[in-house]
């Protein structure tokens, strides 16, 4: 029912944006004439509006794109802003809103061919939806004005699969800006002065030593899981289902979807190094490990309150502006998810839902070309931060109590893969843990409907990606 009326809705929009594009279709021819051979680009005071998205816990601070003001990048940020209208000639009138509104705002505005931003930063959901039906610029358009190419500035490929769509990019992510573009699923957060009370090996150790495995994992739940006269004094690991089976489907080498050696994209966790991993899930978190899992509470509030040992959470709760793990934690690591056999160590890996903070451009901007050139200028790498290592840098000073967990937080947010949740297919990589089926019937009951989706959602994606960067 929902999906038959996403659909009327997209046909109802596609029908309004049609008329609203026809009237306009002159204002669509892009000019050329603000660059300056001589002074470089020169905007001749045009002013753009940029609808910024903030997240719920931000709304009450007073921020600058992204960044709470009176900080070392909130005053980076204001000096750039105010460089960038400078050396341009132009004027950016930024719109702070909660994301989640912002982002309804625009696609009722731009599919009635109102106009209300010229860019807007904010979730991801409804980009490939607004893509379908024109709403939003494609960077090739634009790609003259903003280097889409340049991915270590706005974004991987993997990352950005929520907004390729058939023949285009229709989105990016300042990467380059610390802290402020981080979106991927699920870092493991460990209380370290835990660690320390009970005598055992920091879990990191683990890792640079090539030891986290599905096998040390079970150990580690059994060690850190304390219970004294029928009370639980701290669980060992914090985590709902559905995280837990998505991160563990992915942890033997396999992504959502793969190519067969036809060539043909089949669904990922039907192969048999899936199947392994989902054995070895249902094992940990159904078998005899089961207790030492806590699956009902807040990761958050238990790391912080000392009633898990580790806790899975996404990654913008722990460094994004008013996140409360790096202001009320004193002593915590950063874990990835243990592997299986089939793959080598250091393998990493992560999944994502949305993009937190994705640009895109207005089809009804009232100058795409020159929006799109301020937001580049905007989101140049700040002096001393040109580079994700250098980010890698900052963060292991600032937020983190070692140098690992700046690495294998970022590692894991370089490797994500978007999981196609807006499309409803996620659950097929999640609900098998729950499900009270065995893994064959789970497949069984489930791989006609997500070789379909494969076929209605996955693969605009492909296209989009193999149109601008060819064919893998």
């Amino acid at each position: 029912m929902k999906k038959i009326a996403k659909i009327l809705l997209l046909a109802m929009l596609i029908s309004i944006f049609a008329t609203a594009c026809n009237a306009s279709a002159e204002e669509e021819v892009f000019d050329l004439d603000f660059v300056g051979e001589k002074t470089g680009v020169d905007l001749e005071g045009f002013e753009m509006v940029y609808e910024f998205g903030l997240p719920s816990s931000a709304m009450g601070l007073e921020s600058c794109l992204g960044y709470e003001i009176d900080t070392p990048f909130g005053d980076l940020a204001v000096e750039r802003l105010r460089d960038v209208q400078n050396k341009l000639n132009c004027k950016v009138n930024v719109n702070y809103r909660e994301k989640g509104s912002s982002c309804g705002l625009f696609v009722a505005a731009s599919a009635s061919g109102t106009f209300l931003c010229d860019a807007i930063s904010g979730i991801s959901d409804m980009w490939a939806d607004v893509a379908r039906i024109g709403m939003v610029i494609g960077l090739s358009e634009l790609e003259d004005f903003i280097d889409y190419r340049d991915e270590e500035k706005w974004g991987y490929r993997n990352m950005l699969k929520v907004v390729y769509y058939e023949d285009d990019l229709y989105g990016v992510i300042p990467l380059l800006w610390p802290e402020i573009a981080i979106t991927f699923e699920s870092p493991i957060v460990v209380n370290e002065n835990i660690i320390s009370q009970i005598g055992a090996t920091d879990p990191r150790d683990y890792i640079e030593n090539g030891e986290w495995t599905w096998d040390k994992f079970k150990e580690v739940l059994e060690l850190y899981y304390l219970e004294e006269g029928g009370e639980v004094k701290h669980y060992a690991l914090t985590c709902g289902s559905g995280a837990f089976a998505a991160m563990f489907v992915r942890s033997n080498g396999d992504l959502y979807a793969e190519k067969d050696i036809n060539g043909k994209y089949v669904p990922g966790f039907i192969s048999a190094t899936a199947v392994k991993a989902m054995e070895a899930a249902i094992d940990i978190f159904n078998g005899s490990t089961a207790h030492t899992i806590d699956s009902k509470s807040d990761a958050v509030d238990s790391l912080i309150s000392g009633n898990t040992v580790m806790g899975a959470m996404n990654g913008d709760k722990i460094v994004t502006i008013g996140s409360r793990i790096t202001r009320e934690m004193d002593n915590f690591g950063i874990l990835s998810w243990p592997i299986g056999p089939d793959v080598e160590p250091g393998y990493n890996f992560a999944t994502h839902s949305n993009i937190e903070m994705c640009i895109a451009f207005s089809r009804v901007s009232k100058n795409p070309e020159a929006t799109a050139a301020i937001i580049n200028a905007i989101y140049e790498p700040f002096d001393g931060y040109e580079t994700l290592d250098d980010i890698i840098d900052h963060m292991a000073r600032s937020y983190f109590f070692d140098r690992r967990d700046a690495v294998v937080f970022y590692d894991m947010f370089r490797a994500s893969e978007y999981n196609y949740f807006h499309y409803g297919l996620h659950s097929s990589t999640m609900d098998w843990l729950s499900s009270n089926k065995s893994i064959s019937e789970y497949i069984e009951a489930n791989e006609e409907k997500i070789t379909e989706g494969i076929n209605e959602y996955v693969m605009p994606s492909v296209r989009g990606i193999d149109a601008l960067w060819g064919e893998e």
